[in-house]
């Protein structure tokens, strides 16, 4: 018989054979846990109280259960739902159109608008929609006349310009031609610029049409890469213009411009030498070498002299090298005739090289660019043998 002082043992886990057991004090006698005729009859009196009544829910709450959260998700609905409207109603390009006719302070945002839904592959219909070129070009020409010289009317003839570029029709071209050409004022000439960025888009979405012919255009063209001043405050807005003149000269090509290129390659703004041979490049003009021989150089350090961050300088450095490992692979597909040996050391060079001017993330990068030029100017090299 088990002593009642003795400890009582159990697992804890609730199995008589586990390992972990838990042992219990001896129990004490207790006079409080047994029930006395008292405490009985206390609990059958609370076991006889009946329970209250049970009674259906008011309509008050009712309605703070249901009614209020639907009626607040039912404006959110609401609200998404005009949002949406507002915002479909603000890209319709027929209606975009419409309201340019009658400007205002908020019509630079309409063209923008215009301009981004041109260049979406989903609306390349509205590129060969005479109807709509030729108001919009009313619309810019009128913008033109008026001569007005304030931030928002220089961006509204900046966007008109670039929206008339992404078309398709003939229509669009003259009033380009004439927003990169008229300058009453300093403030036109980030007009002329994007002016000019609308031609390159033009003939790059109609290259059928020979630009090169087009008298007009080569000169509004030649005369933007002759820009040069004295003034201080316009010297780099106006590099910028010989810039992107030469990118929109490659773009166009044809002899006049491939001349024009040639002597832009000894230009002292960086971004307009390189934009000429990367040009020149496009069309397998070996003249290009001697700048391109430049800008694949890794130490090259002029190419970003005018970037005033160390982050800005290395993301130049960057993009020229890596421009010019492509322009590599350009010449050597369409020139069949120049020896491009010094062409190959200078890429040869980049994957030898280990690119201490850059980051060590782009290294890699750069040096597998620079052998797959390689690769495709042996390519380049074969299929001329077999000819």
């Amino acid at each position: 018989m088990r002593d009642k002082g003795m400890r009582q043992c159990a697992s804890v886990d609730g199995w008589p054979d586990s390992p972990k057991l838990r042992c219990l004090p001896p129990s004490e006698p207790s006079h409080t846990s047994m029930s006395s005729p008292e405490n009985a009859s206390s609990k059958l009196d609370l076991d006889d109280k009946p329970l209250p009544p049970i009674e259906p829910p008011s309509a008050s709450f009712l309605v703070q259960l249901f009614v209020i959260p639907m009626i607040i998700v039912g404006i959110i609905v609401v609200v998404w739902l005009m949002f949406s409207w507002l915002a479909h109603m603000g890209s319709n390009p027929h209606e975009l159109v419409r309201d340019l006719k009658k400007p205002n302070e908020a019509s630079w945002q309409r063209a923008l608008t215009l301009a981004d839904l041109l260049r979406n592959p989903a609306h390349e219909d509205l590129k060969s929609d005479i109807t709509m070129a030729t108001e919009l070009a009313s619309v810019l020409d009128a913008q033109l006349d008026q001569a007005s010289f304030d931030e928002n009317s220089i961006r509204l003839r900046m966007f008109l310009a670039r929206a008339l570029g992404e078309f398709k029709v003939p229509q669009a071209l003259p009033p380009i031609l004439r927003a990169a050409t008229i300058e009453r004022d300093p403030a036109e000439l980030d007009v002329r610029r994007t002016a000019l960025e609308a031609i390159g888009v033009y003939a790059n979405n109609n290259r059928e049409v020979s630009l090169s012919k087009n008298e007009a255009c080569m000169n509004a063209l030649i005369t933007a890469s002759r820009e040069r001043t004295d003034l201080a405050a316009e010297q780099q807005v106006r590099a910028d213009l010989r810039s992107t003149a030469a990118f929109v000269l490659g773009v166009i090509g044809g002899d006049a411009a491939l001349d024009r290129l040639v002597i832009l390659l000894d230009d002292p703004y960086t971004n307009a030498r390189y934009n000429a041979a990367t040009s020149l490049c496009r069309h397998g003009d070996a003249r290009a070498i001697p700048v391109l021989l430049e800008m694949l150089d890794p130490e090259n350090q002029e190419s970003a002299t005018d970037e005033e961050h160390e982050s800005g300088r290395e993301w130049k450095r960057l993009q020229v090298i890596n421009t010019g490992i492509r322009s590599a692979a350009q010449l050597a597909e369409n020139d069949s005739v120049d020896d491009l040996e010094p062409v190959r050391i200078a890429l040869q060079a980049i994957v030898d090289s280990d690119l201490a001017s850059f980051g060590s993330r782009v290294r890699h990068g750069i040096r597998l660019n620079a052998e797959d030029s390689l690769l495709a100017m042996q390519s380049s090299d074969s299929k001329a043998a077999t000819k």
